[in-house]
């Protein structure tokens, strides 16, 4: 199922030529997807370690089944270029006990260095978030190192809230890193800003 496939023109008065600016593809990816997310995953993790939870060599160590079932059951989104080469995801997955079914845990979200600033990070959580809200969930949240301030920023825009520190999340080579905790409500539920 194809998400979202737009091309956009914009005329650059200057030089009075048409400049075509191809958005990438988005779509619920399936298991048959593992194999292209998994190695895009791994590369994000050898360049960015600080913004997964996961190790590259954890990543790795799931075994394929178990890879697959988590596409399967999670709503994974991903984003592809021209080339159809997958330039960005995110995962959101739905709280497993009756007392959470209302809630999702988004992340992670990640984008190719080299596609950003195209608005794929804005397009992909405005989809997966979409979706949830589209299958009754109540509200969905999510964890970022606090030093990410690119990804506040977006988050914040799209309606998130603060609503906690985590300390010591997660140390990467010895260093201490903390996660800001945030929450977005898909009902109008107002919440106060920020709820720290």
């Amino acid at each position: 199922m194809i998400l979202l496939k737009c091309r956009s023109y914009a005329n650059t008065s200057s030089k009075n030529v048409d400049l075509i600016v191809t958005k990438p593809i988005l779509r619920r990816l399936t298991p048959d997807d593992s194999s292209v997310l998994r190695a895009f995953w791994g590369e994000a993790l050898r360049t960015a370690p600080e913004y997964f939870l996961l190790t590259r060599e954890e990543l790795l160590a799931i075994p394929e089944a178990t890879f697959q079932s988590g596409i399967k059951n999670g709503v994974y989104i991903g984003a592809f270029d021209k080339n159809d080469e997958l330039v960005g995801f995110v995962v959101a997955r739905r709280g497993g006990v009756e007392r959470l079914k209302h809630t999702a845990d988004i992340g992670p979200l990640y984008v190719a260095a080299k596609s950003h600033g195209q608005g794929i990070g804005r397009s992909l959580m405005e989809t997966v978030s979409e979706m949830l809200k589209d299958d009754g969930l109540l509200q969905a949240e999510l964890t970022v190192d606090a030093s990410n301030h690119r990804a506040i920023t977006l988050y914040r825009a799209l309606g998130f809230v603060e609503f906690g520190l985590r300390p010591r999340s997660v140390i990467i080579e010895k260093t201490e890193r903390t996660d800001l905790m945030m929450l977005c409500t898909f009902d109008g539920t107002p919440l106060k800003k920020p709820l720290l």
